[in-house]
């Protein structure tokens, strides 16, 4: 299993995850344009994908997809009312996500999970596959299987006990650290916009992903990937500095780019 990110931030956001030759896409934030070019740096094209995962209808995250649903005819999954919201549901290959029940396309497993943001019926996602273990690797005489799990968890304003529980035990994750408060408060925004960022349907800070980590089983985490960092209220190196405590692992974490997401990170 492994994915990799198109780009990540307000400016939009896609992400891909392959198993087994298995590929979807996560939100279509930005132009069928730069999804083509993204996909090309991954050796990809879009015939490659097998469906598509929406979080909400925000322009980040869903300004591509009424052009990659013309375009390729690949089945595009999300709640009924981010259909309604952004008018997908007139498109004939959107498929609705019923009651947040896990999706099975191909080799992924897609559980989708309800998050407080400021959209009409918002969620985020893990992405599971099951591993083939070897002999060798299981230590019995029959090989098995290994469920490897796969957070994305951007665009909520604060956390739950569902969210919570479900991120739990990842292999991986994806994880917003949008803002630092002191950088917020002083920037430009106008009131409004920081009250809403701030708020408890807005984005997630630096030190409340630092909070909701803590709570997660990190130690056998592969990668974690700090996303969705403004790029008016944040810098990298805040965002890094309010994990560290919790996450002390600098081989294992990273930066995703607004304009380039990341590269391939395998998930063993």
């Amino acid at each position: 299993m492994r994915f990799a990110s198109l780009g990540s931030g307000s400016k939009g956001n896609a992400l891909v995850v392959e198993s087994a030759g298995t590929r979807i896409l996560i939100d279509c934030g930005i132009s069928l344009r730069s999804l083509t070019q993204g996909l090309e740096r991954l050796e990809l094209g879009l015939s490659d994908l097998h469906a598509a995962f929406i979080t909400h209808e925000h322009g980040d995250h869903i300004k591509g997809v009424k052009a990659l649903a013309r375009k390729q005819p690949l089945p595009i999954y999300m709640t009924h009312g981010t259909a309604v919201k952004s008018g997908c549901d007139e498109l004939d290959n959107i498929a609705l996500l019923d009651n947040f029940t896990e999706v099975k396309i191909g080799d992924l497993s897609v559980q989708p999970v309800a998050v407080p943001h400021d959209a009409r019926e918002p969620c985020q996602f893990v992405i599971s596959s099951q591993l083939a273990v070897s002999d060798q690797e299981s230590g019995v005489r029959d090989s098995g299987q290994r469920v490897k799990r796969l957070g994305v968890l951007t665009d909520l304003g604060s956390y739950t006990p569902h969210v919570i529980d479900a991120y739990s035990d990842c292999d991986a994750m994806v994880l917003e650290c949008n803002h630092d408060v002191g950088m917020l408060e002083a920037g430009p925004y106008p009131y409004g916009l920081k009250r809403r960022v701030l708020g408890d349907w807005g984005h997630l800070s630096n030190h409340q992903a630092r909070d909701l980590l803590a709570n997660f089983n990190h130690e056998k985490m592969q990668w974690l990937v700090v996303a969705h960092i403004s790029q008016q209220n944040n810098t990298e190196h805040l965002a890094l500095g309010a994990l560290h405590d919790v996450f002390p692992y600098h081989e294992r974490i990273l930066v995703a780019d607004q304009d380039t997401g990341f590269d391939w990170l395998k998930i063993d």
